[in-house]
C-alpha cells in the first residue's frame, strides 16, 4: 500500500500533532503482510527509526515555502497547508506510486486533495474534516478573521465534495463522521484513536494537583486553559487554597504562559503525558468547543486518573467509573470540589486498576480497523465486516 501523510509520522512532544501521531502508530501496528510505502513531506522532524524500519520505501518531498503558500491560498480554494504540499513533485509521485500499489491511504486534510491524482482503491482520513474545523474556529474569532475563516470553510467544503467518489472516507469522531457525511451526501466512517493503558501509581502525598492536558496552540484548548486558570481555579482556592493546577501541552504561546503563577504551572512540550497524569490527583476538561474525540480524556482514564469534564470534552467517550460528565461550568466546579474533598479525606479513587472500566481501543486495534478499511476499498473478503 501507499501511505501519503501531510507530515512525517512522529510523536515529537514539540513538533508533533494528532495528524502525525496517528500514522506513526498505525504504520508500526499494521500486520506485516501489508507492505508500506510512505510518501510524506519534509519538516523539522526527521523520519523516526521505527518508521524507517517498518516501511519498504520512504519518500520525503520538499513542501512549497510557507510565504508562497500563504500568498497562493488567498486566491486558491486550498488552505495554506494544502498549498504547501500542492507541488508538481507531489502530484507526479502520487500518480506514479498509486499506479504501482494495490491501494492508497491519504492521511490528513492537507493531502486529501491529492487523492484526485491517484489511481486504484483509495482511503482518505481527515483527523478533523477541515470544512467543519474552520467553521468551528470561526466562532472563536471576530471581525475580518471570522469572515475570512467562513469563506475558507466554504472553500474547504467545495474541495471535499470533489474527492473521488470511490474513495472511502474516514475521520476520528462518530459525530463528525455523521456531520461530514450529511454535508457531502456520501458515507463516512469513524475510527477512534488508540490509547496507552497503564495502572496509576499511588501519589506520595503533598497538596492536591489538578491537571489539564491538550495541545496549547489549538484555540479550543487555549480557551479551556484560560477558563481553568481564571474562572475555576480561583473558586477552588476559596475552600482549598493549597490546590495546585498544572496545564500541560505542546507549544504554549504568550497568552498561555502568562497564566502561570504560584499555584498554576504551565508545562510545555512534556515528553510523556503519562508523567503528568501519574503526578496528578484529578484531570479537569472545561471545554466549550472541539471536534473529534478528545484524546487527553481517554488517555487520562486509561492511566487511572479521575476525570471531570464537560459534555463537549467527553464527547463520544464510553461510560467509565472514573469519568464525571457535567452539563455546565457550575456543575463541573461542584463535582471537582467533591472529588478533591473526597481525596483529602482519603475516600477518592486513589490507586485504580483501569481494567474496571470499559477498555479503550489500543493502537493495535486501531491499525486493524485501518487494515479492514483497506480491504473494503479493495473489495477483498479479508475484511472483517
Amino acid at each position: 500500500m501507499l501511505y501519503v501523510t501531510e507530515s512525517v509520522p512522529n510523536r515529537d512532544p514539540v513538533l508533533g500533532d494528532g495528524s502525525s501521531m496517528i500514522p506513526f502508530e498505525i504504520i508500526q501496528f499494521l500486520p506485516n503482510d501489508i507492505e508500506v510505502t510512505l510518501l510524506t513531506f519534509c519538516g523539522d522532524v526527521p523520519v523516526p527509526r521505527e518508521i524507517l524500519h517498518r516501511c519498504s520505501q520512504v519518500i520525503a518531498l520538499q513542501p512549497r515555502s510557507l510565504r508562497l503558500a500563504m500568498a497562493r491560498s488567498l486566491v486558491s480554494p486550498l488552505q495554506v497547508g494544502a498549498e504547501e504540499r500542492s507541488t508538481a513533485a507531489a502530484v507526479r509521485q502520487v500518480r506514479r506510486l498509486s499506479a504501482e500499489r494495490d491501494a492508497t491511504i491519504f492521511h490528513g486534510p492537507h493531502v486529501m486533495f491529492l487523492a484526485r491524482q491517484a489511481s486504484g482503491p483509495i482511503v482518505i482520513q481527515s483527523v478533523d474534516p477541515w470544512s467543519l474545523r474552520i467553521g468551528m474556529e470561526s466562532s472563536l474569532t471576530a471581525g475580518l478573521r471570522t469572515r475570512y475563516r467562513a469563506r475558507k470553510a466554504r472553500q474547504a467544503g467545495d474541495v471535499e465534495r470533489r474527492l473521488p467518489e470511490h474513495a472511502r472516507l474516514l475521520t476520528v469522531g462518530a459525530a463528525d463522521a455523521t456531520a461530514w457525511s450529511s454535508r457531502l451526501e456520501r458515507p463516512v466512517s469513524s475510527i477512534p484513536n488508540g490509547v496507552q493503558s497503564a495502572v496509576r501509581p499511588a501519589r506520595s502525598g503533598g497538596p492536591p494537583v489538578v491537571c489539564f492536558v491538550g495541545s496549547l496552540n489549538y484555540e479550543p484548548n487555549m480557551e479551556s486553559a484560560r477558563i481553568l486558570a481564571t474562572e475555576i481555579a480561583p473558586q477552588v482556592w476559596q475552600s482549598m487554597p493549597e490546590t495546585r493546577f498544572v496545564v500541560a501541552g505542546r507549544q504554549p504561546g504568550p497568552k498561555i504562559l502568562a497564566l502561570a503563577g504560584d499555584r498554576i504551572e504551565i508545562k510545555a512540550n512534556v515528553p510523556s503525558v503519562l508523567d503528568v497524569f501519574h503526578s496528578s490527583d484529578v484531570a479537569v476538561f472545561p471545554d466549550q468547543h472541539g471536534l473529534g474525540i478528545r484524546n487527553s480524556v481517554g488517555e487520562a482514564l486509561a492511566a487511572g486518573l479521575p476525570v471531570v469534564a464537560t459534555a463537549a470534552a467527553a464527547r463520544e467517550q464510553p461510560a467509565h467509573p472514573l469519568l464525571s460528565v457535567e452539563p455546565d461550568q457550575p456543575s463541573l466546579l461542584r463535582r471537582l470540589r467533591e472529588v478533591l474533598s473526597d481525596l483529602r479525606l482519603g475516600q477518592g479513587p486513589g490507586l485504580t486498576n483501569v481494567g474496571k472500566g470499559r477498555r479503550h481501543a489500543s493502537w493495535s486495534d486501531v491499525a486493524l480497523a485501518y487494515r479492514d478499511e483497506l480491504y473494503r476499498a479493495l473489495g477483498s473478503d479479508h475484511a472483517e465486516v
